[in-house]
């Protein structure tokens, strides 16, 4: 009985985004699409990138995200509107980081999302555990979306992408975000010479797009170092500060003199090396012709006169016969009392 305590003791607790892993790759094509719809009703990321956990070949789940729509008050304007997120062109803040960390990179993105809700789970969250197997490499996309009520953190519909784990082991996944962000974040401990990943934030620094640089082991405050290019200190800083600074360097290359640069994810299929996961497959391949029948039908005439061809007996004939119904069962003036207390 002590062995067996003491075996359990030892095992680390299963983490939390492992089971939904794991249950996402058993899962069936309809069953991701459902599990990434809930997700993003409760306004959790979304798998975006997902690496097989065998032969490490990357997979696009479009079809999850195909019955997902997003709403955001427009720019200067005092109206919501709803659009596919699938369609969707936003800009794309992608982050990532190099080697082990001390600050949480997702605890850092969801304070830029929403303050009061974790989007992405952190290893700070309630559950989380010191081991994953599942994780590393997976790309998760989240979605700030300016409301008419709250305090907007930015005034347009942002895309949020994280990719879990060291980026300089995940090449591909690295490869796709860079180059579809509008800016990159990166965290670092330090810059070593002659690293692989020096090379590579040399590369980022040298080309147009935005780059902001974090890092985990300096006490620095914000500082645009050149035009587009940013650094930021975490160690022994109010992370609320650090946020905010983090928000404005954001905002700044999102200014339409900045980057204009967007992002759609219907596009990310156009990268080479990715299988776009169950768009090919013949039962979603089915389920979007008839989807997209029904939308066009739906389109070319109006509703009241589809719903009077095609559901007659829920038009005028249904109304007829809730007429008679409610004639035929209307209590008589002279026993009234008495059909009530049998009823």
């Amino acid at each position: 009985m002590s062995c067996s305590n003491e075996v359990t003791s030892q095992t680390d607790p299963v983490h939390p985004m492992d089971v939904q892993m794991a249950v996402f790759h058993c899962a069936d094509s309809f069953l991701k699409q459902l599990m990434v719809t809930k997700l993003s009703q409760c306004q959790y990321a979304l798998p975006l990138l997902v690496p097989d956990p065998f032969t490490q070949e990357i997979n696009f789940p479009l079809w999850t995200f195909r019955q997902i729509n997003k709403s955001w008050k427009m720019r200067n304007a005092n109206i919501s509107e709803t659009h596919p997120v699938y369609k969707a062109q936003t800009p794309l803040v992608s982050f990532f980081r190099f080697g082990s960390v001390s600050s949480s990179k997702s605890q850092l993105m969801n304070s830029l999302i929403n303050e009061k809700h974790n989007t992405f789970f952190h290893r700070n969250c309630p559950g989380s555990s010191k081991t994953r197997v599942l994780m590393d490499g997976v790309v998760e996309i989240a979605w700030f979306c300016p409301s008419e009520t709250c305090d907007n953190k930015f005034t347009d519909c942002v895309a949020f992408c994280n990719l879990h784990g060291d980026a300089e082991v995940h090449e591909k996944q690295l490869q796709i975000l860079t180059e579809m962000a509008s800016v990159n974040v990166v965290l670092l401990p330090q810059i070593r010479r002659n690293d692989k990943s020096t090379t590579i934030i040399q590369s980022l620094y040298s080309n147009r797009k935005p780059l902001i640089c974090i890092f985990t082991e300096d006490f620095s405050t914000l500082n645009e170092t050149r035009k587009g290019k940013f650094k930021i200190g975490l160690k022994g800083r109010n992370q609320s500060d650090v946020s905010e600074e983090l928000r404005k360097a954001i905002e700044s290359c999102l200014l339409p003199t900045g980057s204009s640069s967007t992002f759609r994810l219907e596009d990310v299929s156009k990268h080479s090396d990715i299988r776009v996961d169950e768009e090919d497959d013949d039962d979603c391949r089915k389920g979007k012709e008839a989807a997209e029948q029904m939308m066009s039908l739906l389109k070319k005439v109006d509703l009241s006169e589809i719903k009077e061809s095609l559901l007659p007996h829920q038009g005028r004939l249904w109304h007829q016969w809730c007429q008679k119904n409610k004639e035929l069962h209307q209590p008589q003036a002279d026993n009234i009392e008495k059909e009530l207390s049998q009823n």
